[in-house]
């Protein structure tokens, strides 16, 4: 017994002095590409992220003749994937929420608010939350003023 806990001892401090490799310069992440939804109705999906949020379709990948996945954003860079799934289970995906960086987060929740589609004050004038028609949570967040 004694020399089984020496010896487990040992093996936790020399795994504990083994550095993490560092990641090569020209394989560091730049960042993040976007976010995807699975989702039960691709055209509906697609529709309420265009109509309720302003994102532009920027490309479609299909399988067959069949869209199977449209990737959507504000720019040339999709930000979120809707990915075909209509076999998976009803309610939102396992990712915690889309996080979009709006100018006017109260602006953006009132106009939504306006349209019919539930909006959550989380904190005033900064975050709110709305779900899209899958029930996927939506974050509309404008950053607070920084003081100095």
């Amino acid at each position: 017994m004694i020399k089984t806990m020496a010896l487990l001892g040992a093996l936790a401090m020399s795994l504990s002095t083994v550095a993490a490799a560092e990641i090569p310069a020209q394989l560091m992440p730049r960042g993040i590409a976007g976010s995807s939804f699975n989702v039960r109705d691709l055209e509906g999906q697609k529709a309420w992220y265009i109509d309720k949020l302003g994102m532009k379709l920027i490309d479609t990948i299909k399988r067959g003749d069949a869209p199977f996945e449209y990737l959507v954003g504000y720019s040339r860079a999709p930000i979120l994937a809707l990915l075909s799934a209509p076999n998976r289970p009803v309610g939102p995906n396992t990712m915690g929420r889309l996080i979009l960086d709006v100018p006017d987060a109260k602006g953006l929740a009132d106009h939504l608010k306006a349209q019919g589609v539930t909006v959550r004050e989380v904190i005033p004038n900064t975050a709110y939350f709305v779900t899209d028609p899958e029930g996927n949570p939506v974050e509309l967040y404008t950053p607070p003023a920084r003081t100095k």
